[in-house]
């Protein structure tokens, strides 16, 4: 009696450990499958890092080559293009046009917020606006 006692609580702790390692398993296993999606994602993103800033270096270049040049965006854009597939010959139509559009509109908001092409105040104190009265007129 004594004997099937122990064989039935060995058998319940081996099952109960059999369970807990199956259900770690699985945890280690959805662990190691989740930290593998963040280092592939990380990696994408350091490659259109990457590529982000090649793209930006060649539209600087040809921003400086063609800073001369009114009317050139057409010409631009296509040397942009070709210059990018020499650099990253992976990149598709798309890619190419969202990384143009990307860097201008960064332009473009930095520009805005450095408010260069504001126009300048009024002058708000009329202490320093001159009176256009009689005694300050040069009478020949």
């Amino acid at each position: 009696m004594n004997n099937q006692m122990m064989q039935i609580i060995t058998d319940a702790l081996t099952n109960i450990l059999g369970v807990v390692i199956i259900y770690l398993s699985t945890v280690a296993v959805q662990y190691f499958k989740q930290k593998r999606q963040a280092l592939i994602k990380q990696m994408k993103n350091d490659q259109y890092n990457m590529y982000y800033n090649i793209a930006k270096s060649v539209f600087y270049a040809i921003e400086q080559e063609y800073r001369s040049m009114p009317k050139s965006g057409k010409d631009k854009a296509e040397k942009f293009n070709s210059m990018l597939m020499e650099k990253i010959p992976t990149l598709k139509q798309e890619d190419l046009d969202h990384f143009r559009e990307a860097i201008v509109g960064e332009i473009n908001t930095q520009i805005k917020q450095s408010k260069l092409l504001e126009p300048a105040d009024p002058i708000i104190n009329e202490e320093k606006q001159l009176p256009d009265s009689k005694e300050n007129k040069i009478e020949n």
